[in-house]
């Protein structure tokens, strides 16, 4: 049986996998046939590899993991444009809006089996970022007090610890529940998604980029961690939905304003995004929305700025801003993280780190600014270019069958992802006629906010995850609206 299960579980992912696409196209010979490609591709890895050490540069002979992230480039990159011809001239007619409601079910059902699947045929253990909290999380439910090893602490965010902290009062402590939350909050984000990209150009375009969402590759695989991107990115599209909404209903400008402070309690980061909606009131002089915007936002955070502060004497809602800026921005730093070891840490005081992290960080930056900017570009490169830290720990060795076939799947889906929405970024920017056919660039805006805050701390690419969406809308632009026909309704 100890054969047998893994064999298993490798069959289930392959049918999961086969199944992502088959919906979305006629041409499904062609896209199985890649598909089989992808199969194939880990058998692969070995002789590349080998060709790569053999005939490829001096360090190819020693420095195994730059050879395996290279090698495992070269196979996805491969698919990405292989598939990416399939994208471009496949028929994309069937998402029209005839039936529209029966076609929105079989895609929120198709993507909510699939979710199921993988939270319970694939484990993940804990480790990294959900080994901590969920450590926090317990720590919650036994003492009542936001604590590490018997001390308050605002390293993390405390947003997503409460949330499982809910989950475990209530159930105990189970790891399934909250990945079967997940799968929930996937699901309604999706449902959210279509009500958004609807505002944004028209329902036929939102249905396209929701079933992009959907079947993403590494969403479907991160529903079995842990982490905080699934309850952070539905908190800050419910925040997007009540602003969009808010010209027509002022009081969702509050409510706009106090989801968004809920999500940077999660992460503090998309704190940055804020400043689109009050550059907007401003432009627009909606000064009661901008009023009722900011008292949302100062309620759902008011308190853990305060409880911060009056324990770590710093104003802040995490104190690992400055940690992570310091990582960023140092003679060792490399644009990724790389906490190496520093005198900056010994303190048991998180205050004291905060603050000196953050003045090291500054002078490094006043110091070197030419040095500071290529590690910003460095940064960038890692948080978009790629999408497979979520799978592989580490590429010292080479990854499993399954985690290969998952990582370069998920790989090539978000360089499609990446061209089509810079290409049509690009349109929409220097073409007023583009411009014109969308009601809202916001997704532009959105991208570029999440680009340049992370420009200042540290390069992950699962960083990217919360901005998907985004980038799944502007992708599907590239496709022309399918005729209508006399019978079509929308919902």
């Amino acid at each position: 049986m100890q054969g047998f299960y893994p064999r298993l579980q490798n069959l289930i992912d392959l049918t999961i996998l086969i199944s992502i696409f088959c919906l979305v196209s006629k041409k499904h010979i062609y896209f199985l046939v890649g598909l089989a490609g992808v199969f194939i591709s880990p058998f692969l890895f070995d002789p590349l590899s080998n060709l790569i050490q053999t005939h490829g540069p001096a360090w190819a002979a020693t420095k195994i993991a730059r050879v395996n992230h290279l090698t495992f480039w070269i196979l996805s990159f491969v698919w990405a444009i292989y598939f990416g011809i399939w994208v471009w001239k496949s028929d994309w007619n069937w998402f029209s809006l005839a039936n529209l409601k029966r076609k929105l079910f079989l895609i929120i059902a198709v993507a909510t089996i699939m979710r199921l699947a993988v939270i319970t045929l694939d484990q993940a253990p804990l480790s990294s970022d959900a080994k901590e909290y969920d450590q926090l999380a317990q720590a919650l439910v036994q003492t009542g007090a936001f604590q590490e090893n018997g001390k308050l602490t605002a390293f993390r965010p405390i947003g997503y610890p409460v949330f499982l902290a809910g989950i475990y009062k209530v159930f105990g402590h189970s790891l399934f529940l909250p990945k079967l939350a997940n799968v929930l909050l996937d699901i309604f984000l999706l449902l959210l998604l279509f009500q958004i990209f609807a505002l944004w150009k028209d329902e036929e375009t939102a249905f396209r980029a929701m079933a992009v969402v959907a079947f993403y590759p590494p969403t479907l695989y991160t529903t079995q961690n842990l982490l905080s991107e699934h309850l952070f990115g539905f908190l800050w599209f419910l925040s997007i939905y009540f602003w969009e909404k808010s010209p027509k209903y002022k009081t969702f400008s509050f409510l706009s304003g106090l989801t968004l402070g809920i999500s940077a309690l999660v992460r503090p980061v998309v704190l940055a995004w804020g400043i689109i909606p009050i550059v907007m009131s401003l432009a627009k002089k909606r000064w009661v929305s901008l009023a009722l915007f900011l008292m949302g936002a100062i309620i759902a955070t008011g308190f853990w700025y305060h409880r911060n502060h009056k324990n770590f004497e710093i104003w802040t809602l995490s104190t690992n801003a400055g940690p992570n800026f310091w990582m960023g921005a140092n003679p060792k730093a490399t644009g990724h993280f790389n906490r190496t070891d520093s005198l900056l840490f010994n303190s048991p005081n998180e205050g004291e780190v905060e603050r000196k992290a953050w003045k090291l960080g500054w002078e490094y930056v006043r110091n070197n600014p030419w040095e500071y900017f290529k590690l910003g570009l460095i940064k960038e490169i890692v948080i978009f270019g790629f999408d497979y830290s979520y799978l592989f720990t580490t590429l010292e060795q080479k990854p499993p069958y399954g985690q290969l076939t998952w990582g370069i799947l998920g790989e090539a889906f978000w360089w499609i992802l990446l061209f089509f929405a810079i290409v049509n970024s690009v349109r929409i920017l220097f073409n007023p006629d583009k411009r014109r056919a969308i009601d809202s660039i916001l997704p532009i805006w959105t991208i570029a906010c999440w680009a340049t805050a992370h420009f200042f701390f540290i390069g992950v690419d699962r960083f990217h995850h919360p901005v998907v969406p985004f980038f799944a809308f502007l992708a599907v632009l590239t496709f022309k609206p399918s005729k209508k026909l006399p019978f079509e309704r929308s919902l």
